[in-house]
């Protein structure tokens, strides 16, 4: 069966929200190119197990494709194209509500901070997850994520505060370790021609202490929960990407360190290196090449790689903005993992509404754009469910333009944001009507299906070359010493 763990192998990652459409093109382009590929799903907020799927409402596995069905179809398409592929367990997190988690991608603020209880409940909820991993023959790989369990109050504390609360977190023996490990020493990265230093006061060893304490002490625990219903060896990463700015090369270091010292050595490691989900970066080239170059030579330092997220740009042909593809595969050396998901699901939409007024494709994209525009202005007027402030900035930038014109753009900021609020639509009669008529739409309407799959697979074939991951397995090797 062409599936397997790949190791610390670059390579593409590419979510499958709804496999029927999506897998196919993707693995084409992945045969065409003689590179293995991730399929992935993010659990709790993409995935969940079949009876919430079936239960419907809220968005918890929003796209309405279970981890059984996205396991059993990525393995099927696998073995149909004869391509080799990692299947991912993606974003496996210490989280209490996805609706909190989709508010922070799409800019509405961040929010961090669970009680322990809450924790608890997210542990109990992974292993419900895991539960139907088993049950389904198990998955390559898993992303942890306990980005929620992040205490950024710590970068605002005073000396004095930040010392009670280092003591309150730590006991002596803890902090006597902890500043016998980093204090007096010297931490050496080598990074295209260039050595980096790092050296920590007592101070930032303190604040880094107080702020990552509680994220890195349950990512064993997820990984230990995981082990249990997975056989067989299964590749980790860590995403670290999840917060409020770019991650300093000091936190890396530091957060790296102590996940050693915990006992795990990710194949990947995924800082914030500045990107913003469906946006293009827009910044100073060469501010993003040299933050990546420094974040890479520290976790190769480590004996990891580091992992993109975020990857889709602001729509299917940006490529995250001119030149960022070649930024990242030059600064990181093409050792690199990169994510996209809703990109795919996004390219399908526009490809339907170029479709000619009427015609079937057509007259479903209105009215799913209708739908996701009746639910925002619906969270807007009620301050309520998946309402921030940009949410509502960007419902007035649509109603004071295109909307007044009846236009329904693909890139008007708000749909491009929440066009997964289709695939979310449930009604106890009909179920995901909109999510089950454009599968049955697009398994009947022969000219919609080979748009799509041209533009998908030039979309993977694009992502595959600017990054460097062509022939991967045969390029990059894994070889005992």
């Amino acid at each position: 069966m062409p599936h397997r763990y790949l190791g610390p192998v670059p390579h593409l990652a590419a979510g499958i929200r709804l496999p029927d459409i999506v897998a196919p093109p993707i693995l084409k382009a992945s045969r065409l190119t003689d590179s293995a590929i991730g399929l992935m799903l993010s659990y709790h907020r993409e995935t969940a197990p079949s009876s919430t799927i079936k239960k419907g409402g809220g968005l918890r596995g929003h796209t309405g494709t279970s981890i059984g069905e996205y396991i059993e179809k990525a393995r099927y398409y696998a073995d149909l194209y004869g391509a080799m592929v990692e299947v991912e367990a993606d974003h496996v997190s210490i989280t209490v509500s996805p609706e909190r988690a989709v508010k922070r991608i799409a800019g509405g603020g961040f929010e961090a901070g669970l009680s322990d209880a809450e924790v608890e409940e997210a542990l109990r909820y992974i292993e419900e997850e895991m539960r139907e991993v088993q049950s389904h023959g198990g998955v390559d790989f898993v992303t942890v994520d306990t980005c929620e369990l992040i205490d950024y109050t710590a970068d605002r504390m005073g000396l004095p505060e930040l010392e009670a609360r280092y003591e309150e977190l730590l006991d002596p023996d803890e902090r006597r370790a902890l500043e016998k490990l980093y204090l007096g020493r010297v931490y050496r990265f080598l990074g295209n021609g260039v050595v980096y230093e790092v050296r920590f006061s007592r101070e930032e060893v303190m604040r880094l202490a107080v702020k990552y304490w509680r994220s890195l002490a349950h990512v064993p625990r997820v990984l230990d929960i995981a082990k249990r219903y997975i056989e067989g060896p299964f590749g980790v990463e860590v995403a670290f990407d999840e917060t409020p700015s770019p991650t300093p090369p000091k936190d890396l270091v530091f957060y790296l360190s102590e996940l050693r010292r915990l006992g795990v050595d990710p194949d990947f490691i995924a800082p914030n290196v500045g990107f913003a989900k469906r946006e293009d970066y827009t910044g100073d080239l060469e501010e993003l090449r040299s933050r990546i170059t420094v974040l890479s030579a520290i976790a190769q330092g480590f004996g990891t790689a580091l992992s993109f997220h975020s990857g889709s740009g602001a729509h299917p042909y940006s490529d995250k903005g001119p030149g960022v593809l070649e930024v990242v595969r030059e600064a990181t050396g093409g050792l690199l993992k990169y994510k996209v998901s809703g990109v795919y699901i996004q390219l399908l939409l526009e490809v339907m509404s170029r479709f000619p007024q009427g015609s079937l494709p057509r007259r479903l994209y209105e009215e799913i754009f209708d739908y996701v525009l009746g639910e925002v202005r619906r969270y807007v007027s009620e301050r309520t469910g998946l309402y921030t402030p940009a949410l509502e900035d960007m419902l007035k930038r649509y109603e004071s333009a295109e909307g007044r014109r009846g236009v329904r753009n693909p890139r008007a900021d708000f749909f491009r944001h929440y066009f997964f609020l289709f695939q979310a639509a449930f009604d106890p009669k009909r179920g995901r009507w909109l999510r089950e008529e454009v599968l049955r739409l697009y398994s009947e309407n022969r000219e919609l299906r080979d748009a799509y799959e041209r533009e998908a697979t030039e979309l993977t074939l694009r992502l595959v070359g600017k990054l460097g991951f062509t022939g991967n397995l045969y390029r990059f090797r894994i070889r005992a010493l």
